[in-house]
């Protein structure tokens, strides 16, 4: 488990590093005004190879460890007992259950997969703005401003008010600052305006990138930086316990939740041979309140295990939880003759 762990560790680490050096990068490529230092390019590609490298041998590493795990028992019995007694005494579809499994894997694969798209969003948007910017510098009209006042806000974007003329009109607009150049009421300054629309302004020096623009996709790449890896390793959770649960087939037992022992729910679980198992909830959306003990069917191994609720919370029908063997299975304990 601690290797596990380790090795749970250094995946995240390396995914992290993997999506932000490949947001970087793809911005770097395709912003218009970007020009790469020597050797820049290469040691971005050098950190993204090596840090894809590193992920992948991390899930190997996982996945060799689960291996062995499973041909040490390979008739599951550390965690299940016999098939015997199984079946769903006419309330669940046992069968039904198990493919629901795959469906639930599938859905999680396709938020995955958005947030993914989410995080290329985000970035496609701060790319747009940015080229935005450099378009109207390339083709904008020049002409004299006066800036009016300066604002240095606590938090929020440092800018400045400047007031600009275009043919029969006169213009004050908000322009974003990050050149680190020192404004002061009444300095002059060159301005960039589109002619069709004079209110789509700039400096020469000041880029002023649309800002709902920026906003927006500056918060889909910090949700998805932080969300995705989770997402990704949800979904794979729910293929690997899919498969799982198709190998060993359902064991009737009855459970009862303990709340949150170790900052997680803890799952006591007793078969009717008199043996019993204690599970860890695992983070998912499919949580599951504490309750008194009823009536639940175990399905799985190891760590990709899952509990069949006869039904949820605020649902009527049968209810799926993630859960992880803390050890082996308790055997019962013979009377002494």
């Amino acid at each position: 488990m601690t290797r596990r762990t380790a090795w749970l560790v250094v995946v995240v680490a390396a995914v992290l590093v993997f999506l932000f050096f490949a947001a970087g990068t793809t911005y770097s490529l395709l912003a218009p005004d970007h020009v790469f230092a020597d050797g820049e390019l290469a040691g971005e590609a050098a950190i993204l190879i090596g840090s894809a490298a590193l992920a992948a041998l991390g899930v190997h590493r996982r996945h060799a460890l689960d291996r062995r795990l499973r041909e040490d028992v390979p008739d599951f019995g550390a965690w299940l007992p016999g098939r015997e007694g199984s079946h769903g005494e006419g309330r669940v579809d046992l069968a039904a259950q198990t493919v629901r499994l795959r469906r639930t894997a599938r859905r999680a694969t396709a938020i995955a997969a958005a947030w993914t798209l989410l995080f290329a969003g985000g970035l496609a948007a701060v790319i747009a703005a940015d080229r935005a910017t450099v378009a109207l510098l390339a083709t904008g009209v020049r002409g004299e401003g006066s800036v009016l006042s300066v604002e240095n806000p606590a938090r929020g974007t440092p800018a400045i008010w400047v007031r600009y003329h275009s043919p029969g009109a006169s213009w004050t607009e908000e322009i974003a600052r990050d050149s680190g150049q020192e404004y002061h009421a009444g300095e002059a300054v060159t301005v960039v305006y589109d002619p069709a629309d004079p209110e789509h302004v700039r400096t020469t020096l000041e880029a002023n990138p649309d800002r709902v623009l920026t906003g927006f996709g500056v918060m889909f790449l910090v949700t998805g930086f932080v969300v995705l890896p989770p997402a990704g390793t949800a979904a794979l959770g729910w293929w690997r316990r899919a498969r799982a649960v198709a190998a060993t087939g359902w064991r009737i037992a009855t459970v009862t939740v303990v709340p949150f022992v170790r900052r997680a729910r803890e799952i006591e679980v007793s078969y009717r041979d008199g043996s019993g198992i204690v599970l860890r909830c695992v983070p998912s959306l499919h949580s599951i309140d504490a309750l008194a003990r009823r009536r639940a069917w175990i399905g799985g191994w190891g760590r990709q295990m899952v509990v069949l609720c006869p039904y949820g919370p605020e649902k009527p029908g049968p209810y799926l939880v993630p859960v992880r063997a803390t050890g082996p299975r308790a055997q019962p304990i013979s009377p002494v003759r």
